[in-house]
């Protein structure tokens, strides 16, 4: 199992985890059907990959546009932490402050599988109250809330 210093490492990219799928024992929410035309499909899996760099990206092409085929959207499952995913005690946190412990507190606890309606999908409550789109800005996140000592930004998803 991974721990919370491991997880605030960011992405393991080196070597990549194994694809372990969704989970079987949790719900998971329901398979969108965004009837994206093949341009549209270009630009969600372009989107997904500028997480990684160009010599994981081709790797990763494949498998995040089977994901968008089956699901209707790129969760980069592979990424799921391997924890149990709740809120621990703030002081088991490796953060540099207790304000970004607190942050990852937050996110643990609306990820963990007793509180989010679909955990592995990242939605918390109401079917689409999502916590980040995918497990690559999990990761980041993590990772940034680890050193930060004021705050931070992810990139957002924008049409080319």
């Amino acid at each position: 199992m991974t721990s919370l210093k491991e997880i605030c490492r960011g992405l393991p990219l080196s070597p990549l985890p194994e694809n372990r799928g969704r989970r079987k024992g949790i719900p998971h929410a329901p398979v969108r059907t965004p009837n994206l035309t093949a341009q549209e499909k270009k630009l969600a899996l372009h989107n997904a990959l500028r997480y990684f760099p160009p010599e994981i990206q081709k790797k990763l092409a494949p498998e995040f546009a089977e994901e968008l085929r089956l699901y209707g959207h790129i969760y980069m499952y592979r990424f799921f932490p391997d924890i149990e995913m709740r809120a621990y005690p703030i002081g088991d946190y490796p953060c540099k402050t207790k304000s970004a412990a607190a942050i990852m507190l937050m996110i643990m606890n609306n990820l963990d599988p007793s509180v989010a309606q679909f955990p592995q999908e990242l939605v918390t409550y109401g079917g689409n109250g999502q916590v980040f789109s995918n497990w690559a800005q999990v990761g980041h996140c993590c990772f940034w809330n680890l050193f930060d000592e004021t705050s931070f930004t992810l990139p957002h998803a924008r049409s080319a």
